[in-house]
């Protein structure tokens, strides 16, 4: 099962563009949206190819099923546009290991108050900076952003294939990777 897991569009119409081009290209089982898909929120710098309503024209053209979650930039105004629900966050099931996906503004860490178990593997988004690592049991992922990178990363995007996370930047340089470790 092959997933590609990308946030923080931010109403690009490059990435987005960019985005269904690779969902076609490598043909994944699922794609995974990780919020902050259409607005470029109050902190941000505006996309060089910002339109939020073309944004939403090319991810709702998306050749296959799609998974989105609600970003702290992503109002309700924006699932009209777009033809599935955002989810506060899902459980997924990747070749036997179980993910929670959520956008990441809800964590501690980043201003949130969620508290997490001590094990888990979690997928997020938010910080637009990649991510792949432990921290106090939990397998924490993070595809970084393809509409507004920061800390000096590329625009990049996730992919999960045969128990490997890669953070891929646009160009197709594989930035991080890190094997699937099942939670304790």
């Amino acid at each position: 099962m092959s997933i590609l897991i990308a946030g923080d569009i931010h109403g690009a119409v490059g990435a987005a563009a960019f985005l269904a081009k690779l969902a076609v290209e490598r043909k994944p089982s699922l794609i995974l949206l990780l919020g902050d898909l259409l607005y470029h929120g109050p902190r941000n710098q505006l996309p060089g190819t910002y339109d939020a309503p073309e944004t939403a024209r090319i991810l709702s053209e998306l050749p296959w099923p799609v998974a989105s979650l609600r970003g702290n930039c992503d109002a309700e105004v924006d699932q009209l546009l777009l033809p599935w629900a955002f989810a506060e966050n899902t459980y997924l099931d990747f070749e036997g290991v179980i993910f929670m996906a959520i956008h990441g503004h809800q964590l501690p860490a980043n201003g949130g108050s969620m508290s997490l178990p001590d094990t888990l593997n979690l997928i997020n988004a938010h910080t637009h900076v990649p991510q792949a690592d432990k921290i106090r049991g939990v397998n924490r992922w993070n595809p970084g952003s393809l509409g507004i990178p920061k800390g000096g990363y590329p625009p990049s995007y996730g992919w999960f294939d045969q128990g490997l996370f890669e953070v891929v930047s646009t160009e197709g340089n594989v930035i991080m990777s890190c094997p699937l470790l099942a939670a304790a």
